[in-house]
């Protein structure tokens, strides 16, 4: 899909004669989400770095980016505005072919409604009025308290289990890591191999994960975040705008 306003920022760099290289050189993004927003193919990255490519591509090659942005964000409203439309006509068209809303069924379950409040009254009415009290037999109190002094003395203690060391009481995580957004980043940290998170951080964010073996790490924007990996700081991971992916971190650091 190739929007319009896509179309001109493409035609200017081709008359300019700048390839996404050169692009990609100067602004440290990668051609590969260079080619895709070129393409209309806007589900690459999260909103906020779509419109910062845009912003760049658009500075790079001398068009007016604020304009872009603008005619980005319009697009975006009229996918959302046509989504919903396209929404709301399958659920009228659902209802409309529903064959539950037929009056004939409608008088079916109604008189299968009536049959049951009519069925639970009857049973409501004999089970209240309709059985036999049987008249319960007096006991003397001495036997009641002997039978209930013989039932406490049958009854065992069982003992607590106490661990015998405090070694059963340590926790299970032994690898701990912070990040602190020094910028806006975006994340995705997989915990043990099993758990997959996805983030996108203001600047000044901070969160701490921990996990038994490992960590993998993909950042957007390396130079935005800053890394503790067991409580020992390594700093930044890369440049502003680098994307770094599946960092391998254990209780040993950081695996690139």
């Amino acid at each position: 899909m190739e929007l319009q306003f896509i179309k001109n920022l493409k035609q200017l760099r081709l008359e300019k004669n700048i390839s996404l290289h050169d692009i990609a050189g100067a602004t440290r993004i990668n051609v590969r989400f260079l080619e895709a927003v070129e393409q209309g193919d806007f589900k690459v990255l999260p909103e906020p770095y779509v419109k910062s490519i845009l912003k760049q591509y658009a500075k790079y090659v001398g068009f007016d980016h604020i304009q872009v942005i603008a005619q980005y964000e319009e697009y975006k409203r009229s996918a959302h505005q046509k989504g919903d439309e396209k929404s709301a006509g399958q659920a009228k068209n659902k209802t409309n072919h529903d064959p539950i809303n037929t009056p004939k069924l409608k008088m079916v379950f109604l008189s299968l409604a009536i049959i049951g409040g009519i069925a639970l009254l009857v049973y409501l009415f004999l089970t209240f009025f309709g059985a036999t009290e049987e008249p319960v037999a007096e006991r003397p109190f001495q036997d009641v308290v002997r039978e209930i002094e013989k039932q406490a003395e049958q009854t065992a203690i069982e003992p607590l289990d106490i661990p015998a060391t405090a070694a059963e009481l340590e926790p299970r995580d032994s690898v701990s890591l912070a990040v602190t957004a020094l910028d806006s980043v975006w994340l995705t940290i997989t915990i043990d191999n099993v758990a997959q998170e996805e983030f996108i951080f203001p600047p000044g964010r901070s969160r701490e994960w921990k996990a038994a073996n490992e960590f993998l790490l993909t950042v957007g924007n390396a130079g935005g975040v800053s890394i503790t990996v067991n409580y020992d700081s390594i700093g930044v991971l890369g440049s502003p705008g680098q994307v770094l992916r599946n960092l391998l971190i254990t209780r040993e650091g950081i695996r690139r």
